[in-house]
């Protein structure tokens, strides 16, 4: 049975894009499938319950939808199962057509195999916050769980590190990849079907904007979560200062054949909390980055600008020249599960910044 739904065109006075009041019957997180199998407007916010939103970003096919009270955003209509399985597959660590400026082709990485060194360093830096707030197990190693975890590189630095490590990875060509180069164990398929007892620490990097049930999913993370262990969850913040600069240009809102939900630091930091956990730290999150493939992501938002610099990055010789860069778009939190031992707070005293 599909709900009465209308749409009030009206002005939305923190951009420039459509904006629209929904108003609907049906309850809290409601959702209609059409004919094509995608999902139709969520007639409610899914975090606060408010039924006042705006279109943010328009895409023609997909808009990005914002709460007016809360400011949580989401992808309208989503993907269809089917259509997630689809991009979920062996092309999505190697796709040829990234670079293309067409967002029908904007998932997954260019080329994710070749990124492993890059990839573990950054990883070094996290795993050490998380042995050093030191949670607390009766087990003589601490357990890790990585969620979303690829192609294990993640796994394979805090296992290095000392942990005991599992994965949960959707991808079966990925999870398959994993056993070929790893022993660790890896449960393949949805998160919230996983069952392999409870973790010192959790992470969850850049992959909860691609699930379902995000709230749920959080749930499930404190199930799993020893009481006084650490939680860490990475995604865009879609209210920085640069994500609202760049807009619709910016490559997480345009990758609508995989991201569905956006937070900012208030949203993610109150889901948190609602689910159990204690925020001790959000901050920026950058990465270790190529010269040349970082004008080549340049180009996907501005593409003259992006041009020209990649013609200024072959002319210079220091495509392959490696550094530190965070565009100031994505958040990285750091959270403790409430009810145990308290530990050390990751690298410094609780603060959000």
């Amino acid at each position: 049975m599909s709900p009465d739904t209308s749409f009030t065109a009206s002005p939305d006075p923190e951009d420039d894009s459509t904006a629209a009041s929904v108003s609907a019957g049906g309850g809290r997180g409601l959702v209609v499938r059409d004919s094509t199998a995608h999902e139709a407007a969520v007639d409610v916010c899914e975090f606060c319950g408010a039924t006042s939103v705006a279109v943010r970003y328009d895409f023609g096919p997909h808009q990005i939808l914002r709460c007016r009270s809360c400011t949580f955003m989401w992808l309208t209509p989503r993907p269809s199962e089917a259509e997630l399985k689809e991009i979920y597959s062996v092309d999505y660590f190697r796709n040829p057509d990234f670079f293309d400026a067409d967002n029908d082709t904007l998932y997954g990485y260019y080329d994710y195999f070749s990124e492993r060194f890059i990839k573990q360093l950054d990883h070094q830096r996290l795993v050490d916050r998380l042995a050093d707030a030191r949670p607390v197990s009766g087990a003589s190693r601490r357990r890790f769980l990585d969620i979303g975890c690829g192609l294990g590189y993640l796994l394979d630095v805090a296992h290095d590190r000392g942990f005991d490590v599992e994965g949960v990875e959707y991808n079966p060509a990925a999870a398959d990849w994993i056993a070929s180069k790893y022993q660790f164990p890896v449960f393949c398929g949805d998160f919230m079907a996983y069952e392999g007892g409870r973790f010192d620490a959790v992470a969850m990097l850049d992959v909860i904007e691609h699930l379902p049930q995000p709230f749920d999913a959080l749930d499930k993370v404190a199930a799993v979560t020893n009481p006084g262990g650490v939680f860490v969850v990475s995604t865009m913040d879609s209210d920085s200062l640069v994500s609202r600069l760049i807009g619709k240009r910016l490559e997480d809102f345009r990758r609508t054949r995989e991201h569905l939900y956006f937070f900012n630091r208030r949203t993610l930091g109150a889901a948190l909390e609602r689910a159990g956990f204690d925020v001790l730290r959000i901050e920026s999150y950058g990465l270790t980055i190529q010269l040349d493939f970082l004008a080549a992501r340049m180009r996907l938002a501005f593409p003259v600008i992006g041009a020209l610099f990649e013609k200024l990055v072959r002319w210079s010789g220091l495509s392959r020249r490696r550094f530190r860069f965070d565009p100031r778009t994505k958040m990285i939190v750091y959270a403790r599960r409430r009810g145990g031992a308290e530990g050390g707070a990751p690298d410094a005293p609780a603060e959000a910044r």
